[in-house]
Order: C-alpha cells, then sequence, then structure tokens
C-alpha cells in the first residue's frame, strides 16, 4: 500500500476538500451540542413555569372556595333576617286577631278566629325553628370561612417563598442560556451559509434535533436502519450526509 513520505497511508489523508467538509461537520455537531444545552435550560424553564402556574391555580381555588363560602353565609343570613321579619309578622298578626275576639259574636266566627290565631302561631313556630337551623348553620359556614381564610394565607405565604426559589432559578438558567446563545453564535461563524440554513430548518421541523449519529449502522435520531455504505462514505467526508428516513445529518465517532 502506497505510503506517503512521512509514513501515512495515502488513504488516511484527507483531502482539502474533505478536511473542509469535515471542518463544516464538527461545527455543526457543535452547533448542535450548544443547542441541546439551551434546550435542555429552556425545558427547565418551562417546568418551572409549570410549577408557578399550578400553584397559582391552587390558590386561585382557594380562593374561589372561600368566595363560595362567603356568598353561602350572605344567603343564609339574608334569609334569616327574611324570616325574622315574617316570624315578627306572624306574631302581631297573631295578636291583632286575639284582640278581635272579644268583639266576636257568634261562636261559628268565634272558632273561626281562634284557628286564624292558632295557624299565625304555628307558622311562627315553624319560623322560629327554621331561625334556629339557619343561625346553626350560618356558625358552620363561618368556620369554614376562617378556616378557608387560614388555608389561604399559608398558602400564600408558602407559594410566596417557593415561586421566590422558581424566579431565582429561572434567572440563573436565563444567564446560562445566553452564555451558551453567545458561544453559539461563535460555532456558527464558522458554518457556511447553506448548511447553517438547513441546520436551522431541520433543528425548528426534528424537536432540536437536527444532527443524529450513526450507531452499528442505525441513525440515532430516527432509530431506524442505514445503508451500510453511509457510514463508509461518512468517514470521506465528501460531502455532508443526510439520513434517508428522517432527514438529519449525519455523523459518527
Amino acid at each position: 500500500m502506497a505510503l506517503s513520505a512521512g509514513g501515512v497511508r495515502m488513504d488516511e489523508v484527507l483531502s482539502e476538500n474533505a478536511q473542509k467538509v469535515k471542518e463544516q461537520l464538527n461545527a455543526l455537531i457543535e452547533l448542535q451540542s450548544w443547542d441541546d444545552e439551551i434546550n435542555r435550560r429552556r425545558s427547565h424553564i418551562g417546568q418551572l413555569n409549570d410549577k408557578i402556574q399550578a400553584e397559582k391555580q391552587s390558590l386561585a381555588g382557594q380562593r374561589e372556595t372561600l368566595e363560595v363560602n362567603k356568598q353561602e353565609l350572605d344567603h343564609l343570613l339574608k334569609n334569616r333576617r327574611e324570616a325574622e321579619v315574617t316570624s315578627k309578622e306572624k306574631v302581631e298578626q297573631a295578636q291583632k286577631l286575639g284582640g278581635q275576639l272579644f268583639e266576636i259574636k257568634t261562636n261559628e266566627a268565634y272558632q273561626t278566629l281562634q284557628g286564624e290565631i292558632r295557624q299565625k302561631k304555628q307558622e311562627n313556630t315553624w319560623l322560629e325553628e327554621r331561625i334556629l337551623e339557619m343561625m346553626v348553620a350560618e356558625d358552620e359556614v363561618k368556620s369554614k370561612i376562617s378556616q378557608a381564610e387560614n388555608a389561604l394565607r399559608q398558602g400564600e405565604q408558602d407559594v410566596a417563598g417557593t415561586q421566590a426559589g422558581y424566579q431565582k432559578e429561572i434567572q440563573s438558567l436565563e444567564t446560562e442560556i445566553t452564555a451558551f446563545e453567545q458561544k453559539w453564535e461563535t460555532a456558527a461563524q464558522k458554518v457556511k451559509p447553506e448548511y447553517l440554513n438547513q441546520y436551522r430548518r431541520l433543528l425548528a421541523a426534528k424537536g432540536g434535533r437536527a444532527m443524529a449519529k450513526i450507531e452499528n449502522d442505525i441513525c440515532m435520531g430516527c432509530r431506524l436502519s442505514i445503508r451500510a455504505q453511509a457510514t463508509i462514505e461518512l468517514k470521506k467526508y465528501r460531502t455532508l450526509l443526510y439520513c434517508n428516513n428522517c432527514a438529519r445529518i449525519l455523523y459518527s465517532d
């Protein structure tokens, strides 16, 4: 087998064009590494924001429950006041009818009037019982309101503490993202515009993974087999190779 003057096998020496393709591929691999770091942090930020929203929704649910309890108490108070007014009217009506008994001339009219008085008194008795029931219900609702208010205050304090921690972590992650974006821009300057545009299109279309490694003739991007010759061609660096299945840019160790 032919050797170069320095003893290096001739088929191991890359041509100038192959060397440029290799440099482009390595630069794209570097871009993918920075995008991976950026995407991991953006995903983490998304998870933290989801936690923040979940805690806000939890507090909103507690506030809604408290408001429902307050509305229930207002309804009970309104009904009790109306019942108390009606009860007072029944008592007054019974007393007024009682004063008319002395004016009755016939026994039949007397019995009728007494029946009306008994009816008013029975209605008042029912109202008084209903008023007592509503007072008991009011006390129960007031207790629920007190518990809900205490739980809401504690929840607001807890959420304020955890969300402050989440926001601090988010700020740290955003700082890291900015640093990685700067490194990405530096690496992007090494890539030809046409390759860079293709990389960006794939990145957007393939869920943040424009590059795919070959392992044992398997594209690790789509997990499907590729032709065995692709690995051999890839090592010759004649041009960038793309997976026939997922269209990602291929590379290997």
